[in-house]
């Protein structure tokens, strides 16, 4: 041990070490929030204030002479078994602090981010010698991403005007049935889908100093959060976790019907639009066709409802369709290019349930008497376009929304049979927690 540690061990023995000041954060990689970061002076015409890498605060700052082998271990026992925390982006916000004022967006986290920053607080509260009054037990932090701090007083009323008077992004379509939302968000492409955390940071005396990754349940080092291959496990770690990239084939006799839409296969920017969870579109198209090829037989069929690739770096269609399995009935989006047999909608049945199938559903019979299945809004409008709609009759079988797997026409008229009128679901995942395993196709258990 060096002269360093020795000196360490022996202030921690006598109460002579040194409080250091820690922040815990999670640094994002968000490509929508991290855009409307760096536009924001030019949005409103206004410099003043600050901007530092993008990030969530989840406790802190604080001040403790703890030993850092507790800290990391009280931190590692907060997440559990957590593989992500979630949360969706809300409000516009506008915050007083010490050295001036904040604007922001505030996030809305899920159950388990908000139950994990209950137990950080309980865990390291007792152990601060000062703690910011926000997370003084039980807690009272309003979570956020600052698009601009430390505005200066005489300032902050001008910006937050100049804010609210942003006028809309001409790239956003507000959509029959679309609540109306502040100006500044229609810069957010994937405002309405929920963005992820994968590692929680330590920040100590104002570095970064280790950074817990939630999947892999392991600490890294400050190099190690940096290098491109950890981040490759990560993401990989995170979709076995979560079940999104099957290991083995799945098929099942006899042949049977599948749906899926919106691969976007070789668009390395939907990785960002929707927050799908690859390190490179490579990687993303690899997973993608594992996916299919793994649930979907030779012998069976796939109802696919539009764009299959996109983009400058994308391969021609045909590339990608030799790859996949199953005899696949195209119905055409509005990325595709022209693909011999593709239709623009068909209607099909399954016992006396009639199905439309169509990429937009916009573009669908007025008053159709079965249910509308569709892609083209991926996860980006939740609210009008989840997986099932049973006010509208819709079924969003957008691949983000399907964990980037084919679903069974069977497994669909099942999850169907048990909704009930006015509700809606968010994701396939939630419709199946919602339905006891013995009701579920074998393949889905």
């Amino acid at each position: 041990m060096g002269i360093g540690g020795l000196r360490a061990q022996r202030s921690l023995r006598i109460g002579t070490r040194k409080a250091a000041d820690y922040i815990i954060m999670a640094r994002l990689r968000d490509q929508a929030l991290g855009e409307l970061i760096s536009h924001f002076p030019a949005l409103t015409g206004m410099s003043s204030g600050e901007a530092r890498e993008l990030h969530v605060t989840l406790f802190g700052p604080f001040r403790s002479r703890i030993n850092g082998g507790t800290l990391l271990t009280r931190v590692e026992e907060g997440a559990g078994d957590l593989n992500q925390l979630t949360f969706r982006i809300g409000d516009l916000i506008r915050l007083i602090g010490l050295r001036g004022g904040a604007i922001a967006m505030s996030l809305v986290p899920d159950q388990e981010f908000s139950a994990f920053y209950q137990r950080l607080v309980s865990a390291l509260s007792p152990l601060t010698e000062w703690c910011t009054w926000i997370d003084t037990p039980p807690g009272h932090r309003i979570f956020h991403v600052s698009l601009r701090f430390n505005i200066p007083f005489r300032d902050f009323d001008l910006f937050w005007e100049r804010t609210l008077g942003i006028t809309p992004s001409p790239e956003y379509e507000p959509g029959e049935g679309r609540s109306p939302i502040p100006a500044v968000r229609t810069y957010l492409k994937a405002c309405d889908s929920p963005v992820s955390i994968f590692r929680i940071a330590i920040m100590r005396r104002g570095s970064l100093w280790r950074e817990y990754d939630l999947p892999q349940k392991t600490w890294l080092s400050r190099r190690e959060s940096a290098d491109t291959g950890e981040w490759e496990r990560t993401y990989q770690t995170f979709r076995q976790n979560e079940g999104l990239e099957l290991p083995e084939s799945k098929h099942s006799t006899p042949s049977r019907q599948f749906l899926i839409s919106d691969l976007h296969l070789g668009h390395g920017n939907i990785i960002h639009y929707c927050r799908r969870p690859f390190f490179s579109p490579d990687e993303m198209d690899d997973v993608l066709i594992q996916n299919w090829n793994h649930r979907v037989g030779i012998s069976d069929e796939v109802f696919y409802l539009g764009d299959l690739c996109h983009g400058r770096d994308a391969l021609p269609a045909a590339a990608y369709l030799a790859r996949l399995n199953g005899t696949i009935h195209f119905i055409a989006g509005n990325h595709d290019e022209v693909i011999p047999g593709s239709v623009t909608s068909m209607i099909i049945h399954s016992g006396a349930t009639q199905f439309c199938l169509i990429h937009d559903p916009a573009q669908a019979p007025l008053n159709f008497p079965g249910w509308v299945i569709h892609g083209h809004h991926h996860n980006n409008d939740l609210e009008t376009y989840p997986f099932i709609n049973t006010c509208s009759r819709t079924v969003n079988i957008s691949a983000e929304l399907l964990d980037f797997i084919p679903i069974s026409i069977d497994e669909l008229c099942t999850i169907l049979q048990q909704v009930k009128p006015g509700e809606k679901v968010g994701t396939l995942k939630e419709a199946r927690d919602r339905i006891q395993p013995g009701h579920l196709p074998d393949d889905q258990l």
